[in-house]
C-alpha cells in the first residue's frame, strides 16, 4: 500500500504517484500524457511529453490537497505558461468529453420519462451553455492576453481585473442539479446508473473547484503583478 501522506516530488516514479492518488490520472489526461511509462520517474515522463516537471508536481500536490510550503512563493518560482496550458486543456476536456458524457447518461436514465427528461436536460443544457461561454471567453480573450503579457508583446487595452469582475461561479448550478437528482428522482429510475451520474457530478464539482481556485487564487494575482511590473517599466 502506498503512503498517501507524502508530498509528491519529481524524483518519484510516475506509477507510484498515481498509485498514491488515482485521481491524478485525470491530470495526466489533461496534459495528454499517456499511460505505459513503466518505471520512469515523473521528471522523465514530463520531459518526454514536453511539460515542465516542477509545474506538474505543483499541480499534483495542489489537486491532491498536499501541503505546499509557502504556496504563493512556490507558484511564483514557476513559469506561468504551463498552467495556462493545463487550464485550456481542462476546458477542452469538460466541454468535449465530461459534460457530453453526463448528458448521454441523463438521456439514458430518464428514457421513457418524458416530462422529467425534458426538465433535467433543459436545466443541464442551460448549464452547459453557461460553462461553454465562460470557458470560451477565457480561451479566446484572457489566455491570449496573458501569453502576450508574458512575452511583453501586448498593447491591448485589457486588464485581468476585467476577467476577475466577470469570473462567475460555474460550480453552483452543478450542485443544484446534483441536489435535484439526490432528492427528487423517483425510486423507479435505474439506481445504479443514477449513482454513476451523481458520482460523476461530484467529481466534476471537485475538479471545477480546483480549476477555479487555480485561476482565482494563483493565476489572477500573478498576472496582476506582471501587469504592475510592465506598467512600472513603461514609466521609467
Amino acid at each position: 500500500m502506498q503512503n498517501i501522506t507524502i508530498v509528491f516530488n519529481k524524483a518519484m516514479k510516475m506509477s507510484d504517484l498515481i498509485d498514491a492518488d488515482y485521481r491524478l490520472l485525470l491530470l495526466l489526461n489533461r496534459l495528454n500524457i499517456s499511460l505505459g511509462f513503466g518505471e520512469k520517474k515523473v521528471e522523465t515522463v514530463c520531459k518526454e511529453n514536453g511539460f515542465d516537471a516542477d509545474c506538474f508536481i505543483f499541480l499534483a500536490n495542489y489537486q491532491a490537497n498536499k501541503c505546499i510550503t509557502n504556496i504563493q512563493d512556490s507558484f511564483h518560482s514557476l513559469p506561468l505558461a504551463p498552467f495556462l496550458q493545463y487550464l485550456k486543456s481542462s476546458h477542452n476536456y469538460f466541454i468535449e468529453r465530461r459534460l457530453p458524457n453526463i448528458r448521454r447518461k441523463l438521456e439514458l436514465v430518464f428514457k421513457g420519462n418524458g416530462g422529467l427528461l425534458e426538465m433535467v436536460l433543459d436545466f443541464f443544457d442551460n448549464y452547459t451553455h453557461e460553462v461553454f461561454e465562460h470557458m470560451r471567453y477565457e480561451d479566446e480573450t484572457v489566455f491570449p492576453y496573458v501569453y502576450a503579457l508574458i512575452d511583453r508583446n501586448t498593447d491591448k487595452r485589457y486588464s485581468i481585473n476585467i476577467f476577475e469582475e466577470r469570473h462567475n461561479d460555474i460550480e453552483g448550478k452543478m450542485n443544484d442539479l446534483k441536489q435535484i437528482l439526490l432528492k427528487y428522482v423517483p425510486g423507479t429510475i435505474n439506481q445504479l446508473l443514477m449513482v454513476n451520474i451523481l458520482t460523476e457530478l461530484y467529481q466534476s464539482e471537485e475538479e471545477l473547484e480546483v480549476h477555479t481556485s487555480i485561476e482565482n487564487d494563483l493565476v489572477i494575482p500573478r498576472v496582476k503583478e506582471i501587469e504592475k511590473e510592465r506598467k512600472r517599466k513603461k514609466t521609467e
